[in-house]
């Protein structure tokens, strides 16, 4: 009987580490404790709704490696963002959100949706 090795979930994103947040916060809520965050190139100040809707549920923002950090040792990689993922074998799951010239109740709309549906996927494939 062959074991399957565990390897930890990594969330990746190409636009500064915001929606890679989401996916490790909300996965390590989620029990998946050793989940990281991380982002091509250098991380950016996160947008204040990212932070704002993980409060709502409890939750501590992580904090966002770059990608290639992360990488230093095996992970499954969860790509989330539009495309394809600059890693070999990651899950790419689609999300979004909105630039900061678009108005604060869209942005915390926007947030909480991508905050929900990585929970939803997190539930559904690793539940």
């Amino acid at each position: 009987m062959t074991t399957k090795t565990h390897r930890p979930l990594c969330f990746a994103d190409a636009s500064g580490g915001a929606l890679a947040a989401l996916g490790a916060a909300v996965a390590r809520a989620l029990g998946h404790t050793d989940a990281v965050a991380a982002t091509i190139g250098e991380a950016s100040a996160l947008p204040a709704e990212v932070p704002a809707v993980l409060a709502e549920i409890g939750l501590e923002t992580p904090t966002v490696l770059k990608l290639d950090e992360a990488l230093s040792s095996p992970h499954t990689v969860v790509w989330l963002a539009d495309g394809a993922a600059p890693v070999a074998d990651a899950r790419t799951f689609a999300c979004k959100l909105l630039p900061a010239d678009a108005g604060e109740l869209e942005r915390m709309a926007t947030a909480r949706i991508a905050r929900d549906r990585i929970e939803r996927m997190l539930e559904t494939d690793h539940g």
